[in-house]
């Protein structure tokens, strides 16, 4: 008998569902309407919104780009990307040598001339080679080091826009968070920088953005610890509101304990607790939506030798871990799924202590502009010409497993690491 026909109206939601970018394009190339349909924009940023950028590599101290090696899951889009963007940033004003990276998020990434003064910032995109120039932080010279005014402790955030409703706008807003301190009299100072208008704003007088440090941005908020250690605090950047989280009991009071707050998914926070020196992780999870269902709530343990494994951490879902090398796995930076709890290598053992920024983007067929070129018009022209080209010029990426070899496999077996295996508890 003859298969039922598909409406077409379901193709979109059939194809918005498949969760590796590879296979989008072999499904382009099957013909012209679904090439069409794969490459339109309303697709593309639906896609996007549905499924996380994956991971293509990181950047190291010297500004230079490692990205993701096989057998990680994204390394065939690590090097569609690696192939296309140009890391080398020739585009920023010269000498385009003098800048430093400061934070890396959604595919932008933020720099400056000198990395400390703060005197000029940029905002590129290095996949689609734009960058925006950000106007001088208003009081500067007051917050700038001297023999007058002493140490300056300061910190830089690099976020979402999350102030825009249209679609296409919110896609290439973003805002840029500075905050300082002056030690000798603790004096403290935040700007908020918005890429919709275009200019740097004080936070608003109370708002907390200022009077403390801030560690991780994860889901729209800002956390740092209390004095104490009993508490997470927690900066709403939208509402620029700070309340307080209590910490699971195994995190409570430890000046000798390492916390991070990573995302685990839509609506859930994760939380990795590990004392210093002892083999057990700790994970929680805690759902952001009030009520007694907003506890921590222990998912796994886990136990990893920590005179071979370090933390390198990160507030994605994936948490990255250096070891250190043994006789049956060697040294490298490796990812740890947070839903399956997989171990998977990154990048190898000559690179895994020199990269600090982790990169995350779509495969230039699936990407678009995250820096704006200053009118909707443009952006949307630019983005529908890219697909089509992209479409047509990318060849169907292999699976990046195929280059693994049975060496890769039995090292990993050895060791408890596998692409399909969980980690021992």
């Amino acid at each position: 008998m003859d298969s039922p026909q598909i409406p077409d109206d379901l193709f979109p939601e059939i194809f918005l569902r498949v969760p590796d970018p590879a296979d989008l394009v072999r499904i382009s190339a099957a013909c012209v309407s679904f090439r069409c349909l794969v490459a339109s924009r309303s697709f593309l940023r639906r896609y996007r919104k549905r499924h996380a950028p994956p991971l293509v590599g990181f950047f190291d101290f010297q500004r230079v780009f490692h990205p993701a090696e096989p057998p990680y899951p994204s390394a065939s889009a690590a090097k569609a990307v690696a192939l296309a963007a140009d890391f080398s940033f020739p585009f920023l004003p010269a000498p385009a040598s003098d800048w430093h990276i400061f934070e890396i998020r959604d595919g932008r990434v933020l720099l400056g001339r000198d990395p400390d003064d703060f005197e000029e910032l940029v905002v590129c995109d290095p996949l689609h080679r734009r960058h925006l120039l950000l106007p001088r932080i208003p009081g500067l010279d007051e917050w700038l080091p001297s023999a007058t005014t002493g140490g300056i402790g300061w910190q830089i955030f690099l976020l979402g826009g999350g102030d825009d409703d249209d679609e296409a706008a919110e896609e290439t807003s973003f805002r840029v968070i500075w905050r300082a301190e002056r030690e000798d009299d603790d004096n403290q100072v935040a700007f908020v920088f918005s890429s919709s208008t275009g200019q740097w704003r004080a936070a608003p007088p109370g708002s907390g953005l200022a009077s403390f440090s801030w560690r991780q941005y994860v889901h729209g908020c800002l956390y740092g610890m209390t004095d104490c250690r009993e508490k997470l605090r927690v900066l709403d950047t939208r509402t620029m509101e700070v309340s307080l989280l209590d910490l699971p009991l195994e995190a409570k009071g430890y000046a000798y304990v390492y916390v991070d707050v990573v995302e685990a998914g839509e609506g859930i926070t994760g939380l990795f607790v590990r004392p210093r020196g002892t083999p057990d992780i700790r994970y929680f999870t805690r759902r952001n939506n009030g009520g007694s269902s907003s506890q921590w709530q222990l998912e796994k343990i886990i136990s990893l030798d920590p005179s071979q494994w370090q933390s390198a951490g990160s507030p994605r879902p994936n948490w990255f871990l250096r070891h250190s090398g043994s006789p049956s796995l060697d040294a490298g930076l490796f990812s740890l799924d947070v839903k399956t709890f997989q171990l998977e290598r990154v990048l190898g053992s000559e690179l895994s202590m020199l990269c600090l920024w982790p990169y995350t983007n779509f495969p230039p067929f699936l990407s678009t502009p995250a820096v704006s070129s200053g009118t909707q018009e443009g952006d949307e022209k630019e983005m529908l010409e890219q697909g089509a080209e992209m479409l047509q010029a990318e060849e169907p990426m292999g699976s990046p497993h195929d280059e693994s070899t049975a060496d890769d496999v039995d090292a990993q077996g050895q060791a408890g690491v596998s692409r399909t295996g969980d980690v021992a508890d």
